[in-house]
Order: structure tokens, then sequence, then C-alpha cells
């Protein structure tokens, strides 16, 4: 289990909240003779990793809370901020189009846990919404992505099936995901059935980086020299230059070429990611062009497109 807490946690230090509670029956919701326990993380992670077996081996369900907490009480005023964020899949798993997960629990067969290693911690209440929006994305436990949320760690049993399969760590990945981007990519939330962003393919050849002419001529200057402080972030900025292209009649293919040029300020973030890049462009170009199909009036026609090409050949 430390593995895992090594990578949800990082280098964060705080305090790390363990629950444990004894089950009457298998299946059953209720636990009794319910127990809590705290650690300083990281100065005592093996203690609170042996206290977790020793609770486990007594037959004994164990949890913890999936961040750290500022002092020994498990409320959301005491969350500290978040380097990793969570999801109780429940049976739900993560489909194409969504960010993958860094980490993945089996809780039981056919069941995980999933966490998402940020590239910097997040404030607690950004942390908690990035955490539902990814839930609802999901069709995941809508109970299992808020604040003091109490997750398995790798190595105890779970006591809620007869059998009481063990807890798993099946998969550790070192990229982790920055926090604007996510905010960029992962549907709002909202009571309707969210619309997963599909995540685009780099296309096998790209069209020649295209005349920038049919945009205007702050988008022009933004994808020649990059973020100049006009946006927040160079995701946003990104995310911009993507809408603009695919709302002026680029083809995909015409922006991933724009957007990989190395003569283009925009592409900065791209290439400073190194292998990331592609993966980090696919999910911007998916949003962008999703975006521009569902909001009236922001993508031409293909016969606007066809005449304004033609005008700018003319021209």
């Amino acid at each position: 289990m430390s593995t895992l807490w090594e990578h949800v946690f990082g280098d964060q230090r705080g305090i790390l909240a363990l629950f444990s509670g004894l089950r009457a029956k298998p299946g059953s919701k209720r636990l009794d003779q319910v127990c809590s326990a705290y650690f300083s993380y990281p100065h005592h992670a093996e203690e609170a990793g042996r206290w977790c077996s020793e609770r486990s081996e007594e037959g004994r369900e164990v949890y913890f809370c999936a961040h750290l907490l500022t002092t020994q009480r498990r409320i959301k005023a005491n969350a500290a901020p978040l380097l990793s964020l969570y999801v109780d899949g429940d049976g739900a798993k993560v489909a194409a189009g969504l960010p993958d997960p860094t980490a993945v629990i089996e809780s039981s067969p056919g069941r995980e846990q999933f966490y998402f290693r940020l590239s910097r911690p997040v404030a607690p209440e950004i942390g908690e919404r990035l955490n539902r929006r990814l839930a609802l994305a999901m069709g995941a436990d809508d109970s299992g992505w808020d604040l003091t949320q109490l997750l398995r760690p790798p190595g105890t049993r779970n006591h809620k099936y007869p059998e009481a399969p063990a807890v798993k760590l099946m998969d550790l990945a070192e990229h982790s995901h920055d926090p604007d981007e996510l905010e960029l990519v992962l549907p709002p939330a909202s009571e309707d059935p969210p619309r997963v962003t599909r995540r685009v393919s780099r296309p096998s050849e790209t069209s020649p980086a295209s005349d920038l002419a049919r945009l205007s001529p702050r988008m022009q200057d933004l994808i020649r020299y990059g973020n100049q402080g006009a946006y927040k972030s160079r995701s946003e900025a990104d995310m911009a230059a993507c809408v603009a292209m695919f709302g002026a009649g680029y083809s995909e293919a015409e922006v991933w070429a724009v957007m990989t040029d190395q003569t283009n300020g925009i592409s900065e973030k791209f290439f400073e990611k190194g292998r990331g890049g592609e993966r980090y462009l696919a999910l911007t170009i998916g949003k962008a062009e999703a975006r521009t199909e569902i909001s009236p009036g922001t993508r031409p026609s293909r016969s606007r497109a066809r005449r304004v090409r033609r005008s700018v050949a003319r021209g």
C-alpha cells in the first residue's frame, strides 16, 4: 500500500486518516466496532501500513482517506490540497476520450477504484469538483468522489464478499495530468448525462500548415507568437486557437498541422510535453471540435467554408 500512497500523495506532508469496521456478515452494509487512526505522513507511513494489515488480518474492513488532512479530524474543512483525483468506479470503466487513470485498484473482481495523479496540487474544492466531473463522465458511484472519501488500500481484504478477495494494485503509470487541461476536456457537471469528448487521432498525413487569413488578426497573432498573457494558461490558449480554426472551417488535419508547426508559437506546449504532446493535443482538438459541433453558428457550413477558401485563393 505504500506504493499507492507514494503515488497519490507524492512528497506532500500531512495527516493520513485510516478507518476500520467489522462487517457482521458478507453483503451487510453495516459496520460495527468502528475505529479511526491518524498518522503523520510520510514520517509514520510504515506504521500506518502495519495498522492496515493488522486490522485486515483480524477480519475487519480497512479504508484510508483518499487525500491528506491538515489536522486529526476527517472533515472537509481539514482537507489538504489534492495531488491526485479519485473515483470509485463501482463497476464503471474509464471510457475512451476521458483522461487515463494513473493508478487502478481492484477492490473486488470486476470493480475498480481509479486515481488520476496531477502535475501539481489543487485546492480541495477544485479537486472535489474535478472528481465529480470524472465520476459523472464515467457513470461511476455518485458517492465515491467527494472530499473525505474512504477507499480501500491494496494489500487488505474486502470482507463484503464471502471469499474476502484481496484488494490489488493493478496498474501504476508515471504520467500526470495538468489540472488546467482537465478543466477543459472533462464534460461539465450537470443533471443530464454528460457528452463524453472523443479523443481524436493524429492524421497519418497532415495537410501543410494552412494560411491563417481566415482567422481574426488577434487569433493569427496567438497562433504565430503563442500566449502573451491574453489567456490564463497555455491550455486555454491552445483550446481557443483550435476552436477558432474549426469555427473558420479548417479541417482536423489542418488544425493538427498548425498546432504542430514549430514555427508557430502556439505549438510550444505540444513540443514541451515530449511523448505526451500528442495525447495532450488529441484531447484538446477533440474537445474543440466537439464544441464547434454543438454550438449553433460557431462552425460555418461546408459550402460557406469552400467559398471562403476560394475567396482566399483568389485574393
